[in-house]
């Protein structure tokens, strides 16, 4: 018995390649998706940016008060150029946390200084207080004895990218929202927040 071998059909060979036709589709529908992509992929980068800044003031300010509250002394907060003078802005400074019992925004011998922090934020804070203050105090009841806003907007300017912290007189901050949904968050009066 002659056992027959299956017939098999030959095809032609084929190259395994892409016509140029092909790759160009390829390469169009992949920068279509790219420049959807990309700027998607920024916007959400800056505000993750913005987000941790506001969260790093969001815990300092935290962590004065509660320094307030466990020492029983009025403790400062404030940007400072050189580690134990308050200045006059927030911006490109240290962030001074401190025992100021005269209340001359000082550190004075004696006076404990609990902490003296670089914020890694990027953009500018700007701090809106009572009395027109570059300063703020906690008593030690917790109690914020000059209260306003934290805001916080990007290098860009971009207003979109801004975040607000309000403390209020007892000295619990809490972030501004974007209440009517047009990608720029709101004050607390509800007027957008402007970076100019």
């Amino acid at each position: 018995m002659d056992a027959q071998r299956p017939r098999t059909s030959r095809r032609p060979r084929r190259d395994d390649g892409f016509t140029l036709v092909e790759l160009l589709a390829v390469l169009s529908i992949v920068a279509i998706l790219l420049g959807l992509g990309v700027p998607g992929m920024q916007r959400l980068v800056n505000g993750t940016r913005a987000d941790g800044s506001i969260r790093e003031l969001y815990a300092l300010l935290a962590s004065a008060r509660q320094m307030a509250v466990l020492t029983r002394r009025d403790v400062t907060l404030c940007g400072t150029a050189d580690g134990t003078n308050c200045s006059r802005t927030w911006n490109g400074n240290p962030t001074l946390v401190f025992a100021d019992g005269n209340r001359n925004r000082r550190a004075d011998a004696g006076e404990e200084i609990f902490q003296v922090s670089e914020l890694t934020h990027t953009g500018r804070i700007r701090w809106s207080a009572s009395g027109n203050r570059s300063y703020l105090r906690f008593r030690p009841d917790g109690a914020a004895l000059e209260f306003g806003n934290f805001t916080w907007c990007p290098a860009s300017g971009d207003a979109r990218q801004a975040r607000q912290l309000i403390l209020n007189v007892t000295g619990r901050p809490r972030s501004a929202v974007d209440a009517d949904g047009d990608g720029v968050v709101e004050d607390r009066n509800g007027d957008p927040l402007s970076c100019e």
